[in-house]
């Protein structure tokens, strides 16, 4: 199945959104409504009340929260830019105020066009009164006047519109802030008759869509539904935001080659139905708003057909638990397990390896429950060819069930411990981050960081975020360069800040395992495992020894500052030449184990450095570079070290 035709479902399915206020369920900020057909929103500056028999009442400014309007629209209006169309009832000044020009408009005025659309409208079996007393108001000329009398407009001394306000600046009247610019003239009007709003009411949406679907002159078969409709010759826009002007449909072009040379005319290549397209575009629109995720042009959306909650495949697992708040809480066995206030979420994370594994397999229960096998979601990635062009980057549709299968494969196979994230919490009305802990997959805009730098080019996170989204949805092999350059630049964690380094190396070391798993059905975890006699993996933990001693001698002295170690700064020609470099670390930690020995100090770390490389069998000890598999023995080692200085802290700490 096609994206128009999941779309079109989409929308079918979920009319009972339609012209309803909609919001972002990862933000919660105001989201594009599901539009009905032939109708479009705008940014709405004025409100002008009228009497049934068309008498002007009154009028004002409308506030910034309520100025997004439902407005009726043809194909050429929606798509207009500079063209002088005329929307069928909502416009500028320039189209419905007949004394535009003597009130000093400066554009070419359009009443005459846009009151003869209007006619029409009302004129035919699908009139309403309502509609009509706009009419009847609107052909007297006299909106621009009307608007200054009652204080909406402000004209000066001559009774054209001011171009700007010059006044004292607490003075200024609302409508300079509303118009952008501005310009008074540049301000759109929507109407009231007897109280009730048009641009609100559903008898006026159905109205208007069955008046314009009957002026539709280009009959022909739909390519979506497979039958005869009118068609659709100009394509929406505004898909992923207000000011988006890409096209998902296009054939404007007749002479570089755009279908010419395969088809003679664009209806050949495509044909689509007005109300296919018009619902399909609104849906695509209103899910993009709704759960999409955005990455400059770049836009991620996933979606099932009847609106079900689905996972965000584009988050690491902290971003997976917490999203089930919102979308699972209130539906899940055992209670919710949400924070009433989104500043105490970090004290409802849990705070162990193993209790934050107990809630996200809660999460991924959960959304099992509503992704059943007879799911179906739809994973949709969009980018800008061209500023005017959309292009469709990729696109799949999965059985909910298989979807989940994938997301907890990713989640396991390249699952290692990450404490880059902070929470954001208010403790006695001081705002401050909190560290957070956590186990599973990193995203993959972190993956690109990790790979490419923590400036990475913006078309370059783009790039690569695309690459991985098969890798988390279908279960396919994961592209071993982008585990290789993150690698690499965990290798060299000298030339980076302390905190990019600890982030890159994690998520490199969750690579690593993913990748061996994945593309190579090899079993790695993070627990030490020390039966592993892998050259790489043995040369890592010697690594570690070689920090690990340094450090404890270092601490002995007083000397634990930011200086870093021989092991590390040394690391990147290790990875290459690690016998040579072995060598010479060896000679460099000569000093630090004297210091430890005169005091008394343990050297274990020393004498498992000599096991190990006593497990290394001589034809292997040479200077073949190390693959990525030493990451995970130096970090593994290291989280040894660490596991026995806090069980020898916790020792002190019972027997004081």
């Amino acid at each position: 199945m096609g994206l128009l035709e999941r779309c079109y479902q989409t929308y079918e399915k979920n009319k009972a959104q339609v012209g309803k206020p909609s919001t972002s369920l990862r933000t919660g900020w105001e989201a594009p409504v599901l539009l009905p057909v032939a109708h479009t929103t705008q940014k709405v500056n004025i409100e002008v009340s009228l009497a049934a028999n068309g008498t002007f009442r009154t009028a004002g400014v409308v506030l910034a929260a309520d100025m997004t309007t439902v407005i009726p629209c043809t194909e050429g209006s929606s798509a207009r830019t500079s063209g002088a169309v005329p929307h069928p009832l909502v416009d500028k000044l320039q189209y419905i105020a007949g004394d535009y020009a003597a009130r000093g408009g400066k554009k070419k005025p359009m009443w005459t066009e846009y009151l003869d659309q209007l006619r029409a409208w009302c004129d035919s079996p699908f009139g309403l009164d309502n509609v009509r007393a706009v009419l009847r108001y609107l052909e007297k000329g006299t909106l621009i006047a009307d608007l200054v009398a009652c204080g909406a407009l402000v004209a000066g001394a001559d009774g054209k519109l001011l171009s700007k306000w010059t006044g004292p600046k607490e003075e200024t009247p609302p409508i300079f802030a509303s118009v952008t610019g501005g310009d008074q003239t540049e301000a759109f009007v929507r109407f009231r008759v007897e109280g009730d709003a048009l641009a609100e009411d559903p008898n006026v949406w159905d109205s208007y869509t069955r008046y314009y679907q009957s002026t539709l002159q280009s009959v022909g078969v739909c390519y979506v539904q497979g039958k005869e409709m009118p068609l659709s010759l100009l394509s929406p826009y505004k898909i992923r935001n207000a000011g988006d002007r890409a096209k998902l449909i296009s054939s404007n072009d007749k002479t570089n080659f755009t279908f010419r040379g395969r088809f003679d005319t664009a209806e050949e290549a495509l044909s689509i139905g007005y109300e296919t397209t018009q619902k399909a575009h609104s849906a695509l629109r209103w899910l993009i708003g709704r759960q999409g995720v955005q990455n400059g042009d770049q836009t991620i959306l996933v979606w099932g057909t009847e609106n079900e909650p689905v996972p965000p495949v584009t988050g690491d697992a902290l971003d997976l638990v917490t999203a089930s708040w919102n979308d699972l809480d209130d539906d899940l066995d055992g209670g919710g397990n949400a924070p009433d206030d989104p500043w105490d979420a970090a004290d409802a994370l849990p705070q162990t390896r193993q209790a934050f594994a107990a809630q996200f397999d809660r999460a991924v229960q959960g959304y099992r429950h509503k992704l059943s096998d007879y799911s179906q979601v739809s994973i949709l990635v969009l980018d800008s060819a061209t500023p005017g062009r959309l292009s469709i980057r990729y696109y799949r549709e999965l059985q909910g069930s298989r979807l989940m299968d994938n997301l907890v494969d990713w989640h396991s196979a390249f699952g290692w411990e990450l404490r880059y994230r902070k929470w954001q919490t208010r403790e006695n009305g001081k705002t401050q981050a909190v560290p957070l802990v956590f186990t599973g997959a990193p995203a993959p805009a972190d993956i690109a960081q990790a790979a490419h730098g923590a400036k990475v080019d913006e078309k370059l996170k783009q790039q690569t975020i695309e690459r991985l989204l098969p890798c988390i949805t279908e279960g396919r092999q994961f592209p071993k360069d982008l585990m290789l350059a993150a690698v690499r630049r965990a290798a060299n964690g000298i030339a980076l800040e302390p905190w990019e380094a600890a982030k890159t190396r994690s998520i490199a070391c969750a690579l690593v395992k993913g990748y061996h798993h994945r593309n190579m059905e090899e079993e790695h975890t993070m627990a030490l495992e020390e039966s592993c006699n892998d050259r790489s993996y043995l040369f890592g933990r010697i690594l570690a020894c070689a920090e690990q001693a340094e450090q404890n001698a270092n601490y002995l002295s007083g000397e634990h500052s930011s200086r870093p170690t021989n092991a590390l700064r040394y690391e990147v020609a290790y990875t290459q030449h690690p016998a040579r470099t072995l060598a010479l670390l060896r000679k460099q930690l000569e000093p630090y184990l004297e210091r430890l020995l005169k005091a008394g100090k343990s050297t274990y770390a020393n004498d498992l450095m000599l096991r190990l490389i006593a497990r290394i069998p001589a034809e292997q000890f040479n200077d073949q570079p190390l693959t990525e598999l030493y990451l995970l023995g130096y970090a593994c080692q290291r989280a040894e070290f660490f596991k026995a200085k806090e069980a020898k802290d916790a020792t002190s700490t019972a027997d004081e």
